[in-house]
């Protein structure tokens, strides 16, 4: 009886430790610089009112527009497993950046802080980069490992490729 007794206690603290971890809200902090960018990667100046937009699951969670030096902070990002980060600014092309979270918090770690700086080319109707509308530019993961985001190098070089491509068939 007493074993049952001490078991089903056991089984309780269980239980309550687990459901405790699971309401644990996890929050990221996101912020950096946005700046225009001249062909092929020479960084201008700041974009005033550029905006950082979050989205999970098709639904934007977060945003920020960015100082007149281009400056932008989102302090507290509700958790998702995978997000959408959205640079955009009205005269330059969007980027896109996804980022996949499923392992952050692994660690019992809360709160994540990333720095992020983008650039973005400006919109001159370049026919062939439509695509910079519809696919991410970057695709990363986080790594508990390493305390960061790992990015996918060969798709931000096969993405690069296509830009820089097309840029340069402007530019000739």
């Amino acid at each position: 009886m007493l074993r049952k007794l001490l078991f089903a206690l056991c089984l309780s603290i269980l239980v309550i430790s687990s459901q405790a971890q699971n309401n644990v809200k996890k929050f990221i902090a996101l912020s950096g610089k946005i700046t225009s960018a001249v062909w092929p990667d020479t960084l201008g100046k700041g974009l005033n009112k550029a905006v950082v937009e979050i989205f999970a699951e098709g639904k934007k969670i977060a945003s920020d527009t960015a100082s007149s030096s281009g400056v932008y902070k989102i302090k507290k990002i509700p958790y998702a497993p995978s997000i959408q980060i959205v640079f955009k600014e009205l005269n330059h092309l969007p980027k896109m950046i996804d980022v996949d979270f499923t392992e952050f918090g692994n660690d019992n770690s809360t709160s994540l802080i990333l720095e992020m700086d983008a650039f973005l080319y400006r919109n001159d109707d370049y026919l062939g980069v439509n695509f910079l509308k519809t696919k991410p530019f970057g695709k990363g993961k986080y790594s508990m490992k390493q305390k960061g985001v790992l990015w996918d190098d060969r798709y931000y070089y096969e993405m690069k490729a296509r830009l820089d491509a097309v840029l340069k068939a402007y530019s000739e």
